[in-house]
């Protein structure tokens, strides 16, 4: 990684071409992905490069989606291009009780996902949007005052409540058993309201 990282540098400071970035070699797995991501992030974070490649050898029987996705999550994490909604999420201690939030945090990730076909087409800028999911009070209301939309969900000893965020600001508390349907519905009228179709102004 280190030499693919010297090449460019070597490369961009010599000559105005454009540059096609990636490591062929960079391995199966989490190797994979962290070595990729570790190359191209110092170079385009440098202003080097014009297209990228993130390889990584497929698990047996496994396909190639996961090369786009971390190509993508790199060049979002960057800055440079935005592709889908984020979830910022905590890994969990132990303030949290349960994997709920982690559950809740993936499955508002999927919905994003599923959601984006329709959204991309009837919300333009949707894919900018920045949700929170926290598992607990210390953390979660600061970072759901960071995102657009966030929830932060009850830990160790707190209270069986769910206050949710909007745009900064506490927006209401959710109770009871139906929190990711009412958080989902929550998002779909913000998403709405945020990034309205065009012409419906």
């Amino acid at each position: 990684m280190r030499d693919l990282v010297e090449v460019y540098r070597r490369l961009a400071a010599r000559c105005d071409y454009p540059l096609h970035l990636g490591l062929t070699e960079a391995g199966m797995g989490m190797k994979g992905i962290v070595t990729s991501t570790a190359g191209l992030s110092l170079l385009l974070a440098e202003g080097i490069g014009d297209t990228i490649r993130v390889s990584i050898t497929p698990e047996p029987g496994g396909d190639r989606t996961e090369e786009v996705a971390v190509a993508q999550q790199v060049l979002q994490s960057l800055g440079i291009r935005s592709f889908l909604p984020q979830v910022s999420s905590c890994p969990g201690c132990g303030r949290t009780t349960s994997t709920y939030f982690q559950e809740l945090a993936s499955d508002i990730q999927t919905y994003l996902r599923g959601q984006m076909p329709v959204w991309s087409e009837r919300h333009p800028g949707v894919e900018e949007l920045r949700v929170a999911v926290m598992g607990c009070v210390v953390n979660g209301p600061g970072e759901s005052k960071h995102a657009d939309i966030g929830i932060s969900l009850p830990g160790t000893f707190e209270d069986p409540v769910a206050p949710v965020f909007i745009d900064g600001a506490l927006d209401r508390t959710l109770r009871g058993d139906h929190i990711v349907e009412e958080f989902k519905a929550i998002l779909d009228g913000y998403v709405e309201r945020r990034f309205p179709m065009p012409g419906s102004r």
